[in-house]
């Protein structure tokens, strides 16, 4: 053998297609704790590990047979003592001496295997970081929800005034506990829904949801906001039959969300409105506003988690944790949707939520009409 190959920092073996060795360099003959000469002449097999054995059969051989090479392949060797040692392998398919042989370098992959341990490792202890984050504020939220719910309570009842003793001043101070108490208890929630989408651990109940009753969920609990912000809603053309497959409450949710930025962003004497369409397959439901826009070098960040639209406008003196778009894009994703933004600085914003139609009830409801006819 040729002293350059004899050395090189490579393993090197030659085989003929019935699997014996014909020729093995020292290099490859070091790494496995034996001799050239303990080597050749016997079956390829007796340096493979189990699972290399097998993938020799099956794969790597018919390979090499079919396409005369084979490169970077994965291979697990076995030295004398028993240790598994994995390689890169690549392979050619020759002629020498009027037969067929298969010419190997082994290439010891012990640096990639520490590497990818510690990759792995990281990943492990990333993944245990994120589970015991997400775990943290879900106890966290619960934890805060109950002392707020029970001063939300006394609240109410201070309110309720049923005795007639407080005067108008001491009402307004418990309106204003009760309203910075609700605030801060959608804070919480935002941070919880944030933890649980985290985790995976948010539960989808699909069912055919009407969009026109959506809406009027919606406008039931924001009709008030909007009065007391001085901004005109309106609900614009919506076919009564038009519905979708979401989860009602989740669905319910995206829109608050969305509504209520439009409220905060949106000065007195604005417009907020919300319409919807079919497209296809899908359909989309718009809640556009009036307000204050998005600057062109925020809208690609709005989305992410804790952003918030920044400026000079002060319309809103709590803005929230910078989550609710956030949890309404992963949860218009979760119910096959998604959810979009256009806007322009100064020149208000609409927000588009895309979901599935619920095509099937849309068909039912026209064959019941064809025949009522």
């Amino acid at each position: 053998m040729d002293e350059l190959l004899n050395t090189a920092p490579c393993g090197f073996l030659s085989f003929s297609d019935d699997g014996t060795i014909l020729l093995v360099n020292e290099r490859l003959a070091e790494v496995l704790e034996t001799s050239r000469a303990e080597l050749e002449g016997k079956h390829i097999e007796t340096i493979l590990s189990v699972g290399g054995r097998v993938f020799y059969h099956t794969h790597f051989f018919p390979l090499l047979k079919m396409q005369r090479n084979a490169e970077e392949v994965y291979f697990s060797l076995r030295s004398r003592s028993g240790a598994d040692i994995p390689v890169l392998t690549n392979a050619a398919r020759r002629e020498r001496d009027g037969r067929p042989v298969n010419d190997c370098i082994f290439v010891r992959m012990r640096q990639r295997h520490r590497y990818e341990d510690e990759l792995l490792r990281a990943r492990k202890a990333a993944d245990l970081a994120s589970a015991a984050k997400a775990k943290f504020l879900s106890m966290m939220s619960h934890d805060l929800r109950t002392p707020l719910q029970s001063i939300s309570g006394y609240a109410d009842l201070l309110l309720a005034d049923m005795n007639g003793s407080q005067n108008t001043e001491q009402l307004q101070s418990v309106a204003a506990i009760k309203s910075a108490g609700k605030e801060m208890l959608r804070l919480i929630n935002d941070i919880l829904g944030f933890a649980q989408l985290e985790s995976g651990r948010v539960e989808l109940r699909i069912a055919s949801v009407p969009v026109g009753d959506a809406f009027a969920r919606a406008e039931t609990l924001m009709r008030v906001r909007f009065d007391e912000n001085n901004i005109r809603y309106v609900r614009r053309d919506c076919a009564d039959d038009l519905r979708i497959l979401a989860d009602p409450d989740r669905l319910q949710q995206i829109l608050l969300n969305l509504l209520t930025n439009a409220s905060k962003f949106t000065p007195p004497g604005g417009t907020v409105s919300v319409s919807c369409e079919k497209v296809g397959a899908m359909v989309q439901i718009h809640v556009a506003d009036t307000g204050i826009g998005i600057a062109g070098d925020q809208l690609g960040r709005i989305f992410e988690p804790f952003t918030q639209v920044t400026g000079s406008s002060t319309l809103s003196s709590n803005q929230g944790v910078g989550l609710g778009l956030s949890i309404s894009r992963e949860l218009s994703s979760a119910m096959n949707g998604e959810l979009s933004v256009v806007s322009e600085g100064g020149k208000g914003s609409t927000f588009t939520i895309t979901l599935p139609a619920d095509t099937a009830a849309a068909m039912k409801g026209s064959a019941i009409a064809e025949l009522r006819s």
